[in-house]
């Protein structure tokens, strides 16, 4: 496997790159919940497991740790993309090969060795390829499960990631946490129904999340990131400065 090599300098400098991509490419980045993230408690890790839509899912995370929340995070990543992509090591990056049960647990053991006890974040996108984001029902590997059961003393959050047009020229990126779920040592874990149950709990967020945008009901999102000014908007500020 790959292992994260990660640098506070290269950390700092990828978030500034991405910010300025993310501005170039999007009209807006939108958060649903982050109040859920900042108030974790102390010594106990966090797993984000989203769904997986698009590329952008690997770099928004960087913005909303970094930039946003200011959490000590790490990633999992296919091994193929994160060795065509190896920057993103220098991040917390490390990697997982899913079709190979050996392979996927040692990235697993890895992954319990850098989180257990510790206030870290650990984004990873069960689904493992890139999905439409209205394809249902989803499927997870096990993986996500067995992490949560060998960390004992955990908190899951479903992350439900979505692209969309609204009323802009660019595309606009919504991201929506659910409800902090707290899986505790003593509790039994059993693999296939935790896995189906984290199915669950996205989907929920995923559904609710395209009936907001459809509808236009922002009022829960709040804006982390802005995009550049359409063509809309330059025109509409024109309009004003000639009245």
């Amino acid at each position: 496997m790959i292992t994260a090599e990660k640098s506070a300098p290269w950390t700092r400098l990828l978030a500034w790159y991405f910010r300025r991509r993310v501005r170039d490419a999007f009209a807006g980045v939108h958060c649903k919940g982050l109040s859920a993230l900042r108030k974790t408690e102390a010594g106990v890790p966090v797993v984000l497991y989203g769904n997986h839509p698009g590329w952008w899912d690997a770099v928004l995370p960087i913005l909303i740790s970094h930039d946003v929340l200011r959490h000590d995070a790490y990633a999992m990543m296919e091994e193929k993309q994160l060795a065509r992509y190896r920057f993103f090591r220098k991040i917390g990056t490390f990697s997982v090969v899913r079709e190979n049960p050996r392979e996927a647990l040692r990235s697993l053991q890895y992954a319990a060795q850098l989180l257990r006890g510790r206030s870290r974040f650990l984004w990873l996108f069960p689904q493992g390829v890139i999905t439409s984001v209205d394809k249902r029902p989803l499927q997870f590997f096990n993986g996500t499960a067995r992490l949560l059961r060998d960390l004992g003393d955990v908190i899951a959050i479903p992350v439900a990631f979505r692209y969309d047009f609204v009323e802009k020229e660019r595309p606009e990126a919504f991201l929506a946490f659910g409800k902090p779920w707290r899986i505790r040592a003593d509790e039994h874990v059993d693999i296939p129904l935790t896995t189906s149950l984290l199915e669950q709990l996205i989907e929920y967020e995923m559904d609710v999340q395209r009936e907001e945008i459809m509808e236009r009901d922002f009022g829960e999102y709040e804006l982390i990131v802005p995009g550049k000014r359409s063509v809309n908007e330059w025109w509409d500020s024109l309009r004003q400065m000639e009245r």
